[in-house]
């Protein structure tokens, strides 16, 4: 990743170049604001990486989403607002994030964070059947939560619904095979009508 400098001049390489800042940082040190660093995030980072800080900065110091739209209302930050929008606090983590925008880009229709009696909440219910988790390692913090995130997955098959779990990787990395495999248990579905 390359460092992002808000500079007045046209001087300097190797960084990419922002104009001014907007508001004032809490500190006296040459950092940009929380809000600054939200605002250029939306508008040159990748998506997910966009949506991600977006999310945290207003779930972990309190930036209101209304104040951050009031900076991007003009038209050409349209992408800006499009990707504001999506940091809706409903994923949990940049996986989860990162399985949305493709499921979005694939046209699967889905839900997130679904709480399904006796199972508990979900990621993804795509259909009426068809859980989709994604969970990296350190989501399990110790043996005792990965027995009950075990045991969440099998309630969910006893009460009838299909389970693919993936690792954050297999989303970023193989995201073909990802689309593969819940296509296959979908087109089950018609199979067994």
């Amino acid at each position: 990743m390359r460092l992002h400098l808000a500079t007045r001049h046209c001087r300097g390489n190797g960084f990419v170049r922002h104009g001014g800042l907007r508001l004032s940082p809490e500190n006296a040190v040459p950092l940009a604001s929380v809000e600054d660093t939200v605002i250029h995030a939306l508008t040159c980072l990748p998506d997910v990486d966009a949506i991600s800080i977006a999310q945290s900065a207003m779930r972990q110091f309190g930036i209101p989403q209304a104040m951050l739209e009031s900076e991007i209302s003009a038209d050409y930050y349209g992408n800006a607002r499009r990707l504001l929008a999506k940091a809706d606090g409903l994923s949990e983590s940049v996986p989860e994030i990162s399985a949305r925008l493709l499921f979005e880009s694939e046209g699967l229709p889905f839900r997130r964070q679904v709480h399904i009696r006796g199972v508990g909440r979900v990621d993804f219910l795509i259909g009426r059947r068809l859980i989709v988790e994604v969970n990296g390692y350190a989501f399990h913090s110790s043996r005792e939560a990965w027995r009950k995130d075990m045991a969440r997955l099998n309630a969910a098959q006893v009460r009838g619904f299909d389970v693919l779990s993936f690792a954050p990787e297999k989303i970023w990395n193989n995201p073909e095979q990802v689309m593969e495999e819940i296509r296959a248990v979908l087109a089950l579905y018609s199979v067994r009508k």
